[in-house]
């Protein structure tokens, strides 16, 4: 013991023996034990607690470190269920494949469509998708690679073409180059053509479209006027001998040989066949006038303008009336007992705001016995109630739609 001064106490200590100083030994060893397993622990400011206390520590320390393990482990369990429940209900599909998926049974709960319709229905649908997907143009891509194995040796023309103009950013003018066939692609590159950029009126590509159309143009037969039978003609290269003979056949024989030749014959031998054949379908519109003459049949036929007598005419599109009218006015003139079939996309209270005339069209019309529908849509006609009775008793259909 030492005093205050620092110098060994004198009088009242007595010296440790050797028993007590291995005791103050132990002592320190095992504090030096337990300060040492504090400090591996990472329990600072420890290390005057007990060993008993520190082991209980300990204990609780390994309890804690195994419910952590296995809430881990169940997290992970989960998370491995959450993946792949997600695997199998996500699987991985091709671009452009959910563009092509089946068509939307809910279409088809409230309306009975027959099975021959279904490809229609299902058709505009699908157009109806595409025309409204966000963010498809990937897909799109993807798909027209897989459905036009010829679209990469196009676009590498249609690259060559562009570069040699400048245009190659020109998304209009790539677009119509890459809707160009091959042919078409090699004729433009080996011309000297090139689009006026300097063209204040029409874009680059405008005017490349207008060229397009005008090399194609230049592949049709001459002329001012082009019937039917000199579109065949120029079609199948046949001479002027047999040109007047098909001129001279009625409408029945001429449309025989039209519908019917695919230059395994001779063409006379077809002629011939025509004049003993018999109308297949005597109530259809393409029967009509049997024995008139051939050529201005045909184009009648064409043009709209013949009409099956007992068949009914549809008009879709139109919008206050005056079109139905003319045609309806045009029928009773000609003595015909089919009905004309008046659509509107747009209501009865939305065309009274547009055209007071209106209500007046639809009284004529009606005197005319024809028939007046509001609220047509004619991409959905197949499953329109309204129309499940008419299939087959149109002769002809006018989509009135003056701004496609």
């Amino acid at each position: 013991h030492f005093g205050s001064s620092g110098a060994p106490a004198q009088g009242g200590g007595r010296p440790r023996s050797p028993a007590g100083r291995r005791g103050g030994a132990m002592g320190e060893a095992e504090e030096g034990d337990v300060a040492a397993g504090a400090e591996d622990l990472g329990l600072e400011g420890l290390e005057g607690l007990d060993p008993e206390e520190i082991a209980a520590l300990e204990a609780q320390l390994a309890d804690g470190e195994e419910d952590v393990a296995a809430e881990g482990a169940v997290d992970g369990e989960e998370a491995g269920v959450e993946e792949a429940a997600v695997e199998e209900a996500a699987p991985l599909e091709e671009p452009g494949d959910e563009l092509d998926g089946g068509l939307d049974e809910e279409v088809f709960e409230d309306v009975d469509v027959e099975d021959h319709l279904r490809d229609a229905v299902e058709g505009n649908l699908r157009l109806k998708r595409m025309l409204s997907s966000d963010g498809a143009d990937e897909q799109s891509e993807a798909k027209r690679r897989k459905l036009d194995p010829e679209h990469e040796e196009r676009w590498a023309k249609a690259t060559e073409i562009a570069t040699k103009w400048g245009l190659v950013n020109d998304a209009l003018v790539m677009h119509v180059l890459v809707s160009c066939e091959a042919e078409t692609l090699d004729t433009i590159a080996s011309s000297p053509y090139m689009p006026d950029r300097s063209n204040l009126w029409k874009s680059p590509g405008e005017m490349l479209s207008r060229h397009v159309a005008d090399l194609g143009d230049r592949k049709m037969p001459g002329g001012s006027g082009c019937d039917a039978v000199s579109a065949f003609k120029f079609r199948w290269k046949i001479d002027l001998s047999l040109d007047k003979q098909l001129r001279a056949l009625s409408h029945k024989e001429l449309r025989y040989v039209l519908t019917n030749y695919d230059g395994s014959r001779e063409l006379s031998e077809f002629i011939a066949e025509a004049a003993a054949a018999e109308v297949e379908e005597e109530l259809a519109t393409s029967a009509a006038c049997p024995s008139a003459p051939g050529v201005s049949t045909v184009g009648r036929f064409t043009r709209l303008e013949l009409i099956d007598p007992l068949a009914d005419a549809a008009v879709f599109g139109d919008a206050n009336l005056t079109f139905a009218l003319k045609l309806a006015a045009h029928r009773t003139a000609l003595g015909h007992v089919g009905r004309v079939v008046a659509t509107t996309f747009e209501e009865l209270p939305t065309l009274r705001e547009r055209y007071k005339e209106i209500d007046q069209s639809i009284k004529m019309l009606e005197e005319q016995y024809a028939e007046v529908y509001h609220g047509v849509d004619c991409t959905r006609i197949a499953i329109d109630p309204r129309f499940k009775a008419m299939q087959g008793a149109l002769g002809a259909v006018y989509y009135n739609f003056p701004h496609s």
